[in-house]
């Protein structure tokens, strides 16, 4: 069985937030989550989109317009 309990860490130690129904000295295991990357830095995203701009080299000078031909191997329309 598995609960999740809120705690804060302090001095070293995890202080639950809520009262708890176990044993003093109850082996227990922590799971801290990890923290997202932040975009803190680039909120619109446009950083990341500038970096995949012009990739591929050679693609074909219509790429852009007919990419679903391209991918998907759907005839012209």
């Amino acid at each position: 069985m598995t609960t999740a309990v809120k705690a804060i860490y302090e001095n070293g130690v995890f202080k639950p937030m809520e009262r708890l129904q176990l044993k003093e000295r109850t082996e227990v295991e922590v799971l801290i989550p990890t923290p997202a990357v932040s975009d803190d830095d680039d909120p619109t995203g446009w950083k990341a989109a500038n970096a995949l701009i012009g990739f591929i080299h050679d693609a074909p000078p219509d790429m852009a317009e007919h990419h679903d031909r391209y991918l998907y191997g759907r005839p012209r329309e």
